[in-house]
């Protein structure tokens, strides 16, 4: 069976040759495609994990300084900070959460990326280790974020 099928000589038609070489074609051209697709998409994932991190740093470190200069401050004390965020990073929204900082863990700052397979990052604020209130969710369609820290009356 297997000599009939090496000296067998009946030809394909063109027309199923060229559609057979078309197949192939655009196999390999999806397989180009694709690869490059999940490359630039990797490259947005990281691009979005740099920029919660320094978003996120920003916001903690404004936060940090008011902190500070409240808790070293004998009188009344009320801060004010507006800062402009970017509407997106790594090309998706996202939503910024402030959580208290309570006896057994510290406050910190969390980014979440909209979408089904979004990206969070997580800051801690080091310095605050006493129980602050400091919760909040902000969305980054305003395009800008207030903080205020208020001592005292």
């Amino acid at each position: 069976m297997l000599r009939s099928l090496i000296k067998n000589e009946n030809a394909v038609s063109i027309q199923i040759g060229y559609v057979l070489n078309l197949l192939v074609l655009m196999i390999f051209t999806g397989g180009i495609i694709t690869a490059f697709y999940l490359y630039a998409d990797t490259s947005s994932r990281q691009t979005a994990r740099a920029g919660f991190a320094d978003l996120g740093s920003e916001i903690a470190r404004d936060i940090m300084n008011m902190y500070l200069i409240s808790s070293s401050s004998k009188d009344n004390v009320s801060l004010n900070v507006t800062r402009n965020i970017p509407l997106t990073i790594g090309g998706k929204g996202y939503s910024i959460k402030l959580n208290n900082a309570l006896q057994n863990n510290l406050a910190s700052i969390n980014i979440d990326q909209s979408g089904f397979y979004g990206y969070t990052a997580s800051i801690t604020l080091n310095s605050i280790n006493a129980p602050v209130s400091a919760s909040g969710v902000v969305y980054r369609w305003f395009g800008g974020i207030k903080y205020k820290v208020k001592k005292g009356k």
